[in-house]
């Protein structure tokens, strides 16, 4: 091994050092979640160049001790203190031999715990790791833009030099400059997100590298595993065991090319990556995934905007001058990430609902009691009463609980104010909501609010909601407001506190039908004996009118019987005489005696008369 290698060792050592402390002292200093977790994989790194570059200075001392053994064996008159079965032989290789069997597997080891350590803190550290601070984003980006270009240059500097004079021990510390340069990429990329208001970018790309170091890890016990079973020869041209093939192929990404071409000719049996279509795809394929790409952000300057939405239109995280809300129908923009474009159902009626969650839809046309709750989760609510303190003692203020459902629908009329004034304006505007219905409930008396009040209270909720949103400027208009389902609380089973209130409803219905029944009968019972008695009263003065006229006539036929005695008593007598007989002999049955001795024959028909002609009518009621 020539002494330059050994420098390109140390300067990979070096490089990597100053890198990781870059990353770390940057991180900390710039909040930078990627800096931070890129900061471990350079440090794993630097242990690794360490470790590999005094495993050069073994190999090296080792060549060294080879040349000297050779120039000594070439005198023909060599002794046999130089003879190579000598216990004393070949030191430097007993030393290198000894330290590749067993403080390697033990370094291995011993990154593998720390890296697993690594893994486990920032994963529970990331999700309490601040947002990147994009004041110093300009130095951040241009510090690590300068660190990918030299750690590039120097990564793959060793690469390919490892590659063509076969020197494995450059490979590791090659494989983690070029993976140091692709994580200083990473974090310029996250810190342009934040800049163009990705601010979750950073978190996202630390995570998906914290997974991607948990990898490395398992790699790492893998190949120890794997190490108890390999066959031991004497070739040094074999892989070292702290070597990562997941490092080197993040570091180089065109080795994958490589492999799927070894993959491709072993699975068709000849050279595929020697024809003309894999040699024109090999040299085309930049273009290719140029063309694609470029594509790809020429179709974000088309904008579909459907029937119920609006969009915003931000130019570097601005609202574009001039026309920066979008209606619906066809617009065009300028490419992703320069302007982007957030939507939202603006258009759309829009509802939520306070005081209850119903999970099954299923069920909302089901028959409610109130001893059987409503939905799958009620709130209740604190609603006054009428009821006055039982003592003046007693200094609580007599307040009821309802549980009642309130449905709130509304649209968005302003979208710019909805979209910048508040950062979350559906929660405020459901926390608004929440806190008018809670201060108008606790103002009503809860006997008016479940029977005459309800759709005056719904109106009242929604003018003090409609005036809270307008005062905030959440561009907002409320629609309806309802009040549904209300009841008393359910209780338990030791307190029904529903039940005991529907007893006491249904008393005073009870109470309220019978006074109303009461009312009623009196209300029939007065006027039909103010009718019997005027009825009687009538009846009197009519019977008494005609006891009147009745003895006027008599009195009256009296004096003309009078004046007709008087005109000639005889007649008048006998006249009397047969109309009293007449009278009495009236409907009753005659018996005719005839003397024996009688000049005179009468003809009498003294038969019974029972049915007088067709009709049974008698002859003196035709």
């Amino acid at each position: 091994m020539q002494r330059n290698t050994q420098k390109n060792g140390l300067v990979n050592l070096l490089g990597l050092l100053i890198a990781c402390l870059a990353a770390a002292i940057i991180g900390n200093v710039a909040q930078s979640a990627t800096a931070a977790v890129g900061a471990v994989f350079l440090g794993v790194g630097f242990l690794v160049a360490a470790i590999s570059y005094f495993q050069m200075r073994l190999e090296h001392r080792e060549h060294l001790e080879q040349l000297e053994f050779e120039e000594i064996a070439r005198d023909r008159d060599r002794s046999a203190l130089f003879d190579e079965s000598g216990a004393d032989t070949f030191i430097a290789r007993k030393a290198r031999e000894q330290f590749e069997r067993y403080f390697v597997p033990a370094f291995t080891a011993l990154i593998g715990i720390g890296q697993g350590l690594g893994v486990y803190l920032l994963w529970k550290w990331l999700p309490q790791a601040p947002l990147p601070d994009l004041g110093r984003a300009p130095l951040v980006m241009v510090t690590f833009s300068v660190f990918a270009l030299i750690l590039f240059m120097l990564g793959k500097y060793s690469a390919r030099l490892a590659g063509i004079e076969k020197l494995r021990l450059l490979r590791p510390g090659g494989a983690y400059l070029l993976l140091g340069s692709v994580i200083s990429v990473v974090v310029v990329i996250a810190f342009a997100g934040g800049w163009f208001q990705f601010t979750r970018l950073d978190f996202n790309l630390a995570r998906i590298m914290v997974v991607l170091l948990g990898f490395s890890t398992a790699e790492n016990f893998i190949n120890l595993i794997l190490e108890i079973y390999r066959p031991r020869t004497k070739s040094k041209s074999e892989r070292t065991l702290y070597e990562s093939r997941l490092v080197g192929l993040m570091g180089q990404p065109a080795g994958l090319v490589t492999t799927a071409a070894q993959a491709l000719d072993y699975q068709f049996g000849f050279k595929v990556s020697e024809t003309w279509f894999y040699k024109f795809l090999e040299r085309a394929l930049a273009w290719l995934i140029l063309f694609q790409l470029s594509m790809l952000i020429l179709s974000t300057t088309f904008v579909i905007i459907n029937p119920n939405e609006l969009a915003i239109v931000e130019y570097f995280g601005k609202p574009r001058a001039g026309n920066s809300v979008l209606q619906p129908g066809l617009h065009f923009k300028l490419p992703w990430p320069i302007e982007k474009v957030y939507r939202h159902p603006a258009k759309e009626l829009q509802s939520f609902n306070i005081g209850y969650k119903l999970n099954d839809v299923a069920n909302a046309n089901r028959v409610l009691l109130w001893t059987a709750s409503h939905y799958d989760e009620e709130t209740n609510f604190l609603v006054a009463s009428k009821e006055q303190s039982a003592s003046e003692d007693d200094k609580t203020v007599p307040v009821n609980l309802l549980t009642a459902a309130v449905p709130i629908q509304y649209i968005v009329n302003d979208f710019e104010s909805w979209t910048y004034k508040h950062s979350e304006p559906a929660k405020l505007l459901e926390s608004i909501s929440n806190r008018e219905v809670v201060r108008y409930l606790v103002s009503v008396d809860i006997i008016d609010i479940m029977s005459t009040g309800r759709l005056e209270a719904a109106e009242k909720l929604k003018s003090r909601i409609q005036a809270q949103v307008d005062n905030l400027g959440l561009g907002v208009e409320v629609l309806f407001v309802g009040l549904q389902d209300i009841h008393p609380p359910i209780g338990d089973k030791t307190a029904p506190v529903a039940g005991s209130f529907e007893e006491v409803i249904g008393a005073q219905q009870e109470m309220r039908a019978n006074i109303l029944k009461a009312q009623g009968d009196a209300a029939e019972m007065v006027p039909r004996s103010r009718g019997e008695a005027a009825k009687l009263l009538s009846e009197a003065k009519g019977a008494s009118f005609e006891r009147i006229l009745t003895s006027e006539a008599k009195a009256e036929q009296f004096r003309n019987l009078i004046k007709a005695y008087q005109a000639g008593p005889d007649v008048f007598k006998q006249r009397k005489y047969y109309g009293a007989l007449a009278n009495s002999l009236t409907n009753i049955r005659k018996y005719i005696i005839v003397p024996e001795k009688v000049s005179e024959t009468f003809q009498l028909n003294l038969e019974d008369n029972i049915a007088y002609d067709l009709l049974g009518a008698r002859p003196e009621e035709r």
